[in-house]
């Protein structure tokens, strides 16, 4: 272990310097401790008057930045996550994508910020030709999901910290992804279409609203940054918001309850059901657009729009980590149209 001698300068605290090496006061004081000798001892959490230098060990500059982060966030956990698309017309299955993902979840002490990082990403999809576009932009999901967030008062998120990163990073992309397999072979078929790619990309880049909603479409991070604590008064059940996927621009609401289902000493599992709000929808738009997009294929007429939305979280009482969770989201035309997403997360070793 090689150490060096820091120069104390004025207004250093013994906080400060620590925070600089990334390590704790103690941490600190018993590594100068060590090799000082006996006159320059530091007793308790301040700078002696007369110490002009301290004895800290030698890192490199990337090993101080670690360091830091983790001292900055301190809670840490490793998730994999398993996601499964399902398209069905009538009960045939027309599409279907098997995702695999890993990540390091972290947080500050005080759960203000979180940092999520992917490190892992794997599927397999068919129809198989659609794993070219997956390729494509497979490596944007690694900027994309490398990200920090603050974080408001009931765990929901706040802002984007690292916006200007990402989006810098995205200006850095598009042109590999205009150079990619995929984007010459729309460009090929369909100009406005390949440039109508690089125009959705601005789109959701362009500001930290449009990337928020990136987030809020991805499970991972409204099983992990949402209010569902089923322990909290509320005044009134809260609702969820989204754009249908089977109609256009159709906007779905649903009421969402939480319950407690199991708990112990170790764990609590909570369960949050959405129920369809039928009353914002008219169904009568919704039956125009099936028989424009749908009925030509299913030839069947529009029966039934449902919504189901279920999603249940085991936290550790003593953490507050989310140790597995599962959800299952379902739209359909009933017995005609469904779209299935089912998702599972595990905590694993870190």
């Amino acid at each position: 272990m090689e150490f060096i001698k820091y120069e104390i300068k004025k207004g250093d605290t013994l906080e400060s310097i620590a925070a600089k090496q990334g390590i704790s006061v103690k941490e600190l004081v018993d590594f100068h401790n060590l090799y000082c000798g006996t006159t320059n001892f530091i007793i308790g959490n301040t700078l002696p008057i007369h110490l002009q230098t301290l004895w800290v060990e030698k890192k490199t500059k990337e090993e101080i930045n670690r360091a830091i982060e983790d001292v900055k966030f301190p809670q840490k956990a490793r998730y994999r996550c398993e996601q499964f698309n399902t398209t069905k017309l009538e009960d045939r299955i027309t599409f279907h994508c098997n995702t695999k993902k890993e990540y390091v979840v972290e947080k500050d002490a005080a759960s203000t910020k979180a940092k999520v990082r992917l490190k892992e990403y794997l599927y397999k999809i068919n129809p198989e030709n659609m794993a070219l576009a997956i390729e494509a932009v497979k490596e944007l999901e690694f900027d994309k999901e490398n990200v920090i967030f603050e974080l408001e008062s009931d765990n929901t998120i706040k802002r984007v910290q690292n916006f200007p990163e990402i989006k810098e990073k995205w200006d850095l992309f598009k042109p590999r992804l205009k150079s990619s397999e995929f984007y010459r072979q729309v460009e090929k078929i369909n100009p406005k279409a390949a440039e109508d790619i690089i125009k959705g990309g601005g789109v959701e880049f362009e500001s930290e609203a449009n990337l928020r909603k990136t987030y809020d479409k991805s499970l991972l991070y409204h099983i992990l940054f949402n209010d569902y604590d089923a322990r909290k008064k509320s005044i009134q059940n809260s609702t969820l918001k989204f754009i249908s996927q089977i109609f256009v621009d159709i906007p779905v609401e649903l009421q969402l309850q939480h319950s407690i289902i199991k708990e112990d000493d170790y764990f609590i599992e909570f369960r949050t059901v959405g129920t369809l709000l039928r009353d914002k929808i008219d169904s009568s738009v919704l039956e125009q657009q099936y028989n424009k997009f749908y009925k030509p294929i299913i030839e069947y007429g529009f029966s039934e729009y449902n919504y189901d939305y279920r999603i249940r979280r085991m936290v550790d009482k003593k953490t507050g980590i989310i140790v597995n969770a599962s959800a299952l989201m379902k739209e359909e035309v009933k017995n005609n149209y469904q779209l299935v997403t089912q998702f599972d997360l595990k905590q694993i070793e870190y």
